[in-house]
């Protein structure tokens, strides 16, 4: 990280109304979007190297230890969405994430998977890049994973601790792992 760029973004930010903390982790400055409003906490990390970029929109905040990886896919954080503490957010296969939504404590968002066909090493097989997609008013609890190539529709709650390897309908409330659906939204 470069001191003087670092500074530079972060005072840019500032002027532009939003408050990015001098102690976050920022790296790809130049393919990172903020909207107005953006809170980015000390100790939060975005990282849009190697990447199509990071774009938050307007009133996003990056809790401390939140992460934000671009990838190759890209991420895509929609108006007012909240990232807490100790999440993860891998953009490899992209991940767009609707507005209102609000994602718990150490939760990981994962857009890769790797193969595990027999006869050659996991680490010597390619990894599959699937994108994930979560809607509108989403609520993600603590420590949930969303694995690659999952969607998840607008006004759905994924409980603490679920595994999401399938899509989730729009409205629904699904827990366990794997995740199944518990009941709908009312």
């Amino acid at each position: 990280m470069n001191p003087l760029r670092h500074l530079l973004f972060v005072l840019k930010q500032r002027g532009a109304g939003n408050r990015v903390s001098f102690a976050a982790y920022i790296k790809g400055y130049d393919r990172i979007e903020l909207g107005r409003g953006c809170k980015i906490h000390a100790d939060a990390s975005v990282d849009a190297s190697r990447s199509r970029g990071v774009r938050l929109g307007d009133k996003v905040t990056l809790n401390r230890y939140a992460y934000v990886q671009g990838g190759d896919g890209g991420v895509r954080l929609g108006d007012r969405v909240e990232i807490n503490n100790f999440s993860i957010v891998n953009g490899t296969g992209g991940v767009d994430i609707g507005d209102d939504t609000l994602v718990g404590p150490g939760v990981r968002i994962i857009s890769y998977q790797h193969r595990f066909a027999h006869g050659a090493t996991i680490r010597s097989q390619p990894a599959e890049a699937l994108p994930i997609r979560i809607g509108r008013d989403v609520w993600l609890g603590a420590n949930c994973v969303i694995l690659a190539g999952v969607t998840i529709g607008d006004g759905a709650v994924v409980a603490a601790g679920a595994l999401v390897r399938e899509d989730v309908p729009p409205n629904a409330v699904v827990a366990g792992v794997p995740a199944r659906l518990k009941k709908m939204r009312e």
